[in-house]
């Protein structure tokens, strides 16, 4: 069934690029085609910025941020979409570039990441100013390298 699925894709991509080449020219369209990928690449830079920044504040507030790192998951696939070449490919890369897009695919989870149950569960996230913090699975020893000559 995938098979079938990629097959029917790859046979839609290629009546789409012969019916648009068609339309606007051939080297037009292999213009249009590198102007999406560089374009979109580019978008793709600037989101995984702005998710790595919010990333990280999460990260130093002691939060695991698991709907970020779907939500960049969801933009480098979005990345590899807009390399492939093909209107649907980039139609779709596009698609899930789009941060609205992004919030509808990890809302679930974001319902998820806050609710009490997942919040207990976050006990390797310690600050080592806290309570606690050191103990654990430690052994504390000494060792020494010895390297074959």
């Amino acid at each position: 069934m995938p098979l079938l699925i990629l097959l029917v894709w790859a046979f839609a991509e290629i009546w789409l690029l012969i019916k648009v080449g068609t339309l606007i020219g051939s080297f037009n369209t292999v213009l249009l085609l590198i102007a999406t990928a560089v374009l979109g690449l580019l978008l793709v830079q600037r989101e995984w910025r702005k998710l790595a920044e919010a990333m990280q504040g999460q990260m130093q507030a002691g939060r695991l941020p698991l709907a970020l790192l779907l939500e960049s998951a969801t933009v480098g696939l979005s990345g590899v979409l807009l390399l492939m070449p093909g209107f649907i490919t980039d139609f779709l890369g596009l698609a899930l570039l789009l941060p609205l897009t992004r919030k509808l695919l990890t809302g679930p989870l974001k319902k998820r990441e806050n609710s009490p149950n997942y919040q207990n569960t976050q006990t390797g996230w310690r600050d080592s100013n806290e309570k606690g913090a050191g103990r654990g699975n430690v052994i504390e020893g000494e060792y020494e390298r010895k390297d074959d000559e």
